[in-house]
Parts: structure tokens; C-alpha cells; sequence
């Protein structure tokens, strides 16, 4: 059987910063990640191959096998029924392109460096073929967040999540929970309800899994998953998200991913934005999603021809009590937030221009500390791997910083 293996390719940069240290194939697109799309599509384990600096986050048996036949997809597709088309018209030694970007390609034999100087477009070895634009493809940052929530989360639910038997399913012995509206809800067994809960179905389906513990008088509106060992603080309303695992959610989110590992515990509101790993947004922290005007919301000057974009909060970053964003910004990996936010925030920065801080360098050492206080809280180890990745973004980042007035140096609060 032949391998098929899911690739990045050099656009994956554009969609810093939740691409810095997570593979594409990790982030959650819809209603799942993009590793778990590809191996429901092809109905096995596909292999990845990545950024060179992230092989270390590729588990062994997702390593592609070096000589053997191959079927390469770019990490940024979501297959549709033109893309299953396509997969019966790809010859071996073709490579399909859109917009000059490799899509797919089969290979009789795999080699992982002339297959990379053909993603980077370094080595032209196969015969190439150009595509019209059918295929859906990830093309910018809010391709992922919101459009891909909007789009995909209530499809990617019943595709992924939901038997096609099921429309209530949920332990009989939870008597808090009511339900309202006809699309299908899922919850899992060992799930634990300490009050009156709200499960509105009118917009699309909801699915809780195992483990997870909710709160007393949370509204709960879908498409809406909630993944294992979260909780759901009383008094919440979350709709048309998707929350990761040990997430610990409160307030008012919409329309947002909230990738493992993160807390928004307390009031406040997130909408139409991406959350990444390990964040935590502080009490009455607030992502504006909206101008004024209604008119259309830019990210890093590039038009998006949408009214409601959030914030992009990469890995470890942290907002503090208060903190307030601007629609449409970038918050930088391990990066710290206070006050008001109106422009994209760094990587490994001490963000507090309007309380009259400035800006400040975050040292490295510093966000790996705080990452293994945090981890055993949700049980796990810290990865070494994780950390190693921390220290090479934070080498790699330093121009990044520089040019933009960063202090290197410990931050004295005025």
C-alpha cells in the first residue's frame, strides 16, 4: 500500500504564529486537526514531513519510509470531492500545482531531499500539471480562524465525531442537561454536571467528550466541541468553537479555537480567533473582533474581506488581567500582554506600552519555567522537545525584536 505522506510547504510561515513551533498538520482547522482530516480521508496513518527545525515533533511511526512509493499532499488542503477526483487522475512521477505551490504528487521512490527541493521549488523532477481553482487550499491566517470555523466546524463534527446513527446520544443518568434544537448531540460517558445546563442545537451539533466537567448554568450553543478533560466554569457561554483537551474555559467565547492545553478561565470575551497552546487569558481579558465601523478588518495590512476577526494568540503567550486587542492582531509566541493592545505583538515580549512600560525582551529560560509549572497542572511532563523548540524561536526571533524597539534587558515596572 502506498504511503501517503502530508507536507508542509514554505507557505505554512505565513500563518505565524500559531504555525511557529506546531507543525500544520497540528493545527485545528474546523473541527479537527489537519492529521486527523488526512487519516480519516485515506483511512490510515499518514506520515508527515515537516520544517526542518520541527522533526522532532513527528512521532516515529508518522516518519515517512525512505525508498518506498509515495503519495505527498500538501498540509494545507481540506479535501473535497475535487480533491478525491484528483486522486484517481495523479500519475506516478506528476506533481500538481495551484498558484505555483506543489498540491500532489506521487513518487515511486521517496527521498526526503529531492522531495523537499521540490516543495521549495529548488528541483523541478516531475512532470507538473496546473490546476483551476476547485481545490480548497489554506491560504492566509484567517483562512484557519474564523472563515475555517464557520465553514467546516458543523461538517467536521458530524463527519469526524458523530456515527451517522447518532442524534441524542448521552448517559441517561445526567438529569441537569436540557437540550433544544433538532441537529445531533454527542456526549460522552464519564462526563461530570454540577447544575442546570443548556445545550442549544438549533445551529448545529454539540459534542463533549470523556472527562469533562461542567459548571452550573453554562449555555453551551453549536456547532460546538468540547474535547476530553476540560472544564466548563459555571455561569459560561461558548458557541461555534472548538476547545482542545485540559482546556479550562470561562466567559464568553464564539466563533474561536482553543487549541490543548489553554486557559481562559474567567469572564471575559474571545471571538473569532485562534487560540494556541499552553496560553492563559487572564481575568476580564477581552479580543475586540469588530470595528466601529463594521467595516473590514485587516491582518498585518492585508485586506481579509471580513468584519469580525479576533486576535492570533500563538503558544505560551500570556494576557494578563484587563488585557484588551484590537481586531485582526498577531500575539507572538511566549509573549506576556497587559492593557490595551493595538498592534502585533513579537515573539518573547513583555507587551505593556499603555500602562507606560514599554516593551521588554522575555527571557527564554523564563518561558520554559513557566511552562513546567503549568504542565504537571494538567498531568503531563514537560516535553524537552518543546523546550529545545522555545530556545531555537527565541534565537531566531531576536532581529524580529530588535527592529521593533524590544528592550533586551529585565523589565522595572514604573
Amino acid at each position: 500500500m502506498i504511503q501517503v505522506i502530508v507536507f508542509e510547504d514554505p507557505l505554512v510561515e505565513k500563518f505565524s504564529p500559531i504555525t511557529d513551533i506546531t507543525p500544520m498538520q497540528e493545527v485545528i482547522v474546523g473541527g479537527v486537526k489537519q492529521s486527523e482530516r488526512f487519516d480519516k480521508v485515506f483511512q490510515s496513518r499518514t506520515k508527515w514531513l515537516v520544517r526542518e527545525y520541527l522533526k522532532d515533533k513527528v512521532p516515529t511511526d508518522r516518519k515517512p519510509l525512505e525508498g518506498e512509493s509515495a503519495l505527498l499532499v500538501n498540509s494545507r488542503l481540506i479535501p473535497n470531492m475535487d480533491f478525491l477526483d484528483l486522486l484517481e487522475r495523479v500519475d506516478e512521477g506528476e506533481a500538481l500545482f495551484l498558484d505555483g505551490c506543489l498540491l500532489l504528487a506521487k513518487v515511486r521512490a521517496f527521498d526526503e531531499s529531492t522531495v523537499r527541493q521540490q516543495i521549495e521549488g529548488k528541483l523541478n523532477v516531475l512532470r507538473k500539471r496546473n490546476l483551476a481553482d476547485k481545490i480548497h487550499v489554506i491560504k492566509n491566517l484567517w483562512d484557519i480562524a474564523p472563515k475555517a470555523v464557520i465553514s467546516y466546524l458543523s461538517e467536521d463534527l458530524i463527519r469526524f465525531h458523530i456515527s451517522k446513527d447518532e442524534n441524542r446520544t448521552f448517559p441517561h443518568e445526567i438529569e441537569d442537561i436540557r437540550v433544544i434544537g433538532h441537529h445531533p448531540v454527542s456526549i460522552s460517558e464519564n462526563i461530570t454536571v454540577l447544575g442546570p445546563v443548556t445545550i442549544d442545537a438549533r445551529k448545529g451539533p454539540v459534542v463533549i467528550k470523556e472527562g469533562t466537567q461542567i459548571e452550573p448554568y453554562a449555555y453551551l450553543k453549536g456547532p460546538l466541541f468540547i474535547d476530553k478533560n476540560t472544564v466548563i466554569v459555571a455561569g459560561s457561554r461558548i458557541a461555534g468553537s472548538y476547545i482542545g483537551i485540559h482546556g479550562r474555559v470561562g466567559g464568553e467565547v464564539t466563533t474561536s479555537i482553543i487549541s490543548d492545553y489553554s486557559n481562559k478561565y474567567h469572564l471575559g470575551f474571545l471571538g473569532h480567533s485562534y487560540v494556541g497552546r499552553w496560553v492563559n487569558i487572564g481575568a476580564g481579558a477581552i479580543t475586540s473582533n469588530l470595528k466601529n465601523t463594521y467595516g473590514e478588518i485587516k491582518v498585518d495590512g492585508q485586506p481579509t474581506g471580513l468584519n469580525k476577526v479576533g486576535a492570533f494568540i500563538g503558544d505560551h503567550a500570556k494576557l494578563s488581567i484587563g488585557t484588551m486587542t484590537y481586531a485582526g492582531i498577531r500575539i507572538g509566541i511566549a509573549s506576556h500582554l497587559h492593557g490595551l493592545v493595538h498592534e502585533d505583538v513579537p515573539p518573547f515580549t513583555i507587551y505593556a506600552k499603555s500602562i507606560g512600560w514599554g516593551l521588554y525582551e522575555l527571557e527564554v529560560e523564563s518561558a520554559i519555567r513557566t511552562y513546567r509549572r503549568m504542565a504537571p497542572r494538567r498531568g503531563i511532563d514537560p516535553d524537552p522537545v518543546e523546550e529545545d523548540l522555545l530556545r531555537y524561536l527565541f534565537e531566531r526571533t531576536e532581529t524580529i525584536r530588535r527592529n521593533r524597539g524590544v528592550i533586551k534587558g529585565r523589565l522595572k515596572a514604573k
